[in-house]
């Protein structure tokens, strides 16, 4: 195949086996030692016949090109032990049922609490502990089941563990769908996480979080006088938030 430098217009001989048609290659001109690349076309051109004085070009061939790894698949929600939390406002699928509480039949004065903690041991504290407080608390079986019961019912207190069953705090899926309740539901809410890295009663931490107050693991056996003194904290806070909502014309009076 008869081909030419760019540069200087020397005309090249090279083996039509070594020129990989169709792709881009490179050769160095031996006259002016300059890099040409260039791609020919699948289709052969017809060849000129080499004039005397014209010299072979070593072709340097492209370097062969790797498939790329295929990326793995995604882990599913089976597989990382997390559920898939659905958009706000719309339905939850047929299997996840409906709550078994009547938590809207209450005697009066009783509120609803849920604990979502994976000790028994500490299932149970809660439960005598909350129940001096006048609540009637249901635990959550895993992950799914409080979602579920977060969904369908109506709690006044949440007791939830930061690690449940493993979870981070970024990765919670209870505390995500926590967040993802309506603004005027989640207000007739108090949200307590524990965890061994808080500081009990740490507003800043809690803000943060979008939290009502924070618990330190160590100081369970004391959560009545910590829940007393947040929600004290926080139905102070709603009533002047309230009250500014509704002088700017919110009805968040009631």
């Amino acid at each position: 195949m008869l081909i030419e430098c760019q540069n200087c217009q020397k005309k090249l001989n090279i083996s039509d086996d070594k020129i990989p048609f169709g792709r881009p290659f490179t050769f160095i001109c031996p006259q002016c030692k300059v890099k040409n690349t260039m791609t020919l076309p699948e289709r052969r051109i017809t060849e000129i016949s080499l004039e005397e004085g014209e010299e072979q070009a070593q072709v340097q061939p492209p370097a062969p090109r790797q498939p790329a790894p295929p990326s793995p698949p995604p882990p599913s929600a089976t597989q990382t032990g997390q559920i898939t939390l659905p958009p706000p406002g719309t339905m939850l699928p047929p299997d996840y049922g409906g709550l078994d509480s009547d938590a809207e039949d209450l005697p009066e004065g009783m509120k609803s609490a849920m604990i979502a903690f994976d000790s028994e041991e500490n299932q149970e504290k809660l439960i005598e502990k909350l129940s001096t407080l006048g609540f009637r608390t249901t635990t959550a079986i895993n992950v799914r089941d409080a979602v579920k019961q977060l969904k369908f019912g109506r709690f006044q207190l949440l007791v939830i563990q930061e690690d449940y069953y493993g979870a981070t705090l970024s990765t919670n899926q209870i505390i995500r769908a926590v967040n993802s309740i309506e603004l005027s539901i989640r207000h007739d809410m108090f949200v307590a996480v524990v965890g061994p890295s808080f500081t009990s009663l740490d507003d800043l931490t809690a803000f943060s979080l979008s939290l009502d107050t924070v618990i330190n693991t160590s100081d369970l056996d004391d959560i009545e006088r910590i829940l007393i003194s947040g929600m004290s904290h926080v139905k102070k806070f709603m009533a002047t938030y309230k009250e500014l909502m509704y002088q700017r014309g919110l009805d968040f009076k009631n």
